[in-house]
């Protein structure tokens, strides 16, 4: 039964601050609706953060051709909650979420056929999965539509590279299906590694090492070098590595109130080569793993072709040879946010806190991504013209919104 417009818009709202605190979406990054008849439905509008979203911001929707009312612009997904809501009468909420194990799974481009039986209640026997498409196209509402169409019975789509849909009977039900549907897929990553490693317990640790024997890359190393995190003001730097805190001139690399430690050379050559305020360190273990590899990235997921780059290079930091190898790593962050420094996690750029916050989130998906996908052996990439679509239009538009607020 549809909800009333304002409780509703309440509910879309409060929906969001919940994903949040569960961990399925992050910043702007999803989307969330509810019916509010047999021919409308409210929505989140298109790129506010949901810790601030308030109930007069939420949009009301047309189901048949999408128009919608106000001036606030709806989220660009409105297509693919329309699509649900056409061809589900009961589905009175919708949850688009871009949650980590389920996004991983979708990149294996496989259906989860034959549920665990402990998820099979909420979740039907099949978790269908929605071929590719670029995010907020018609082509990708097409694809969702016929997955729909096709899996009359799944209440839970994966969307290739991207994420979830959860169509729900209720606000609860559709909590229930996007937290089920979480739990099913970390359940399925873990019995493929078991299943390809004939271990027969599992770990993170023993995983990631079973992906460093298999791409033949020694082990996860002892001791991770600090790397340091920096925040620019205009020619200097505060550079932190450990305890220790130092102000830095970046055209001489002298410390002003200290002895520069030699990593002062690393941030200096990326802050000459990159329009950024904010350098962070990330030593995450998955992180950590894809760089001992010495191989780049390739997005698997589209929101790191936007968040981070069409690619991702992988450096050495040699402590003798600090001018070469910064000059190296500066050159190959031109245009990117991050840079891996292989077998020490890597470095990320930004100009505020929210985008440290993306950048760190989508970094340690997209390399338990590789590594999961690895083993499954059925590695997919993100097209690389899409990639430069995406990053080139998030440049441009969506990320000066966000730095807007």
């Amino acid at each position: 039964m549809a909800y009333e417009i304002e409780e509703a818009k309440k509910l879309v709202v409060q929906a969001g601050l919940d994903l949040i605190k569960k961990g399925l979406i992050a910043r702007t990054w999803g989307n969330v609706s509810a019916r509010i008849s047999d021919t409308q439905f409210v929505i989140t509008p298109s790129g506010r953060a949901y810790e601030d979203l308030t109930p007069d911001e939420i949009v009301v929707v047309n189901i048949d051709d999408c128009s919608y009312e106000g001036d606030i612009k709806p989220s660009s997904e409105k297509g693919v909650h329309a699509a649900a809501y056409r061809h589900h009468p009961t589905v009175d909420f919708v949850i688009h979420t871009h949650q980590k194990a389920a996004t991983i799974v979708s990149i294996t481009g496989m259906e989860i056929r034959n549920v665990y039986p402990e998820f099979r209640e909420v979740l039907g026997d099949k978790v269908p999965c929605a071929a590719y498409a670029m995010s907020t196209t018609d082509s990708l509402r097409k694809k969702v539509e016929r997955c729909i169409e096709m899996n009359p019975r799944a209440r839970a789509i994966m969307m290739m590279h991207h994420g979830t849909v959860c169509m729900g009977d209720s606000y609860e039900h559709a909590f229930a299906l996007a937290e089920n549907l979480e739990a099913c897929c970390e359940k399925v990553i873990k019995d493929n590694y078991l299943r390809h490693s004939w271990e027969t317990t599992y770990s993170d640790e023993k995983k990631r090492n079973f992906f460093l024997d298999k791409n033949e890359s020694g082990e996860m190393p002892e001791c991770i070098p600090d790397l340091g995190s920096s925040v620019r003001n205009g020619n200097i730097f505060t550079l932190t590595v450990g305890d220790t805190t130092v102000d830095v001139d970046i055209e001489t690399g002298v410390g002003i109130n200290g002895l520069a430690p030699k990593i002062e050379k690393l941030h200096r050559a990326i802050y000459n080569t990159e329009d950024c305020t904010m350098i962070k360190h990330l030593a995450d273990p998955d992180v950590v793993a894809v760089s001992c590899t010495g191989k780049g990235i390739t997005p698997m997921i589209d929101d790191f072709a936007q968040i981070v780059g069409v690619d991702v290079k992988n450096c050495p930091w040699i402590d003798g040879s600090t001018d070469e190898c910064a000059k190296e790593i500066g050159e190959a962050i031109d245009n990117r946010n991050a840079v891996l420094i292989q077998g020490a996690g890597a470095l990320i750029t930004g100009n505020t806190d929210g985008d440290m916050q993306a950048l760190d989130i989508i970094m340690d998906k997209q390399c338990q991504a590789i590594i999961d996908v690895d083993i499954f052996n059925r590695a997919h990439y993100v097209p690389k013209l899409e990639c430069f679509l995406m990053r080139t239009v998030y440049l441009a538009k969506y990320s000066k919104k966000i730095n807007e607020k």
